[in-house]
C-alpha cells in the first residue's frame, strides 16, 4: 500500500501487475487489476496521475500510461525530443477489456466498457 498515492479497501492487484510511479497512482475501493496489467504513472513528485475510482474491473494485459514522447521536430530523433505527461482518469464502474491500451490525457466515463484490444486516445 505504501507504494501508491492511495489504494482503497478490497482492491486486488493480481500477480504480475507492473507499477511505475506508484506515488502518483490512486486506486479506489473494490478495484481488480488482473495479471499482466501495467500502470505507468509519473515518476516526478507531483507529476501526472492515474486515478482509478471505485468498482473498476481491469482485465489482464491492460496498459495505462500518463507518458508520451515528443515528436514534432522531424529533424531531431524522437529519443532526443523529451517527453510529456497528462493525467488519466478512470471513473466508477468501468470495465476495461483484455489487452486494452489507455493513453495519456484520457478520461473514461462512469460505467463505461472499453473493448478488448482497444486503443483509447481521447
Amino acid at each position: 500500500k505504501n507504494k501508491f498515492g492511495y489504494i482503497g479497501n478490497n482492491s486486488d492487484l493480481r500477480l504480475f501487475v507492473t507499477i511505475v510511479g506508484g506515488k502518483n497512482i490512486y486506486i479506489g475501493n473494490n478495484v481488480i487489476l488482473r495479471g499482466g496489467t501495467q500502470l505507468h504513472g509519473s515518476s516526478k513528485l507531483g507529476g501526472a496521475t492515474i486515478t482509478i475510482e471505485n468498482d473498476v474491473l481491469i482485465a489482464p494485459n491492460v496498459f495505462i500510461t500518463v507518458n508520451n514522447h515528443n515528436f514534432s521536430d522531424t529533424s531531431i530523433p524522437i529519443s532526443m525530443q523529451g517527453g510529456n505527461e497528462k493525467s488519466v482518469y478512470i471513473k466508477t464502474g468501468v470495465w476495461i477489456g483484455y489487452g486494452a491500451i489507455i493513453l495519456q490525457g484520457v478520461t473514461i466515463g462512469r460505467n463505461s466498457v472499453v473493448a478488448a484490444g482497444a486503443v483509447v486516445t481521447k
